[in-house]
């Protein structure tokens, strides 16, 4: 169970493997395996379109950002 000041400093990311059930996790978790992937690509841009809000296909994992809906 998350509580409420491990939720104010960090955000949530969802991730899915179907693109269909998306799952919150710790948008640290997601970022930390982004990176990972990623590393030897354009990371740049690979998180500038994370931050975007689009979905960021990592192997099997699809990773998003939890956008704010308010």
């Amino acid at each position: 169970m998350k509580s409420k000041l491990y939720v104010k400093q960090y955000n949530l990311a969802q991730c899915s493997i179907n693109g269909k059930n998306w799952f919150e996790i710790s948008e640290l978790s997601a970022l930390c395996c982004i990176n990972d992937h990623y590393l030897a690509d354009n990371l740049d841009s690979i998180l500038d379109h994370y931050n975007k809000g689009h979905i960021v296909p990592v192997e099997y994992v699809l990773y998003r950002k939890k956008l704010d809906v308010n």
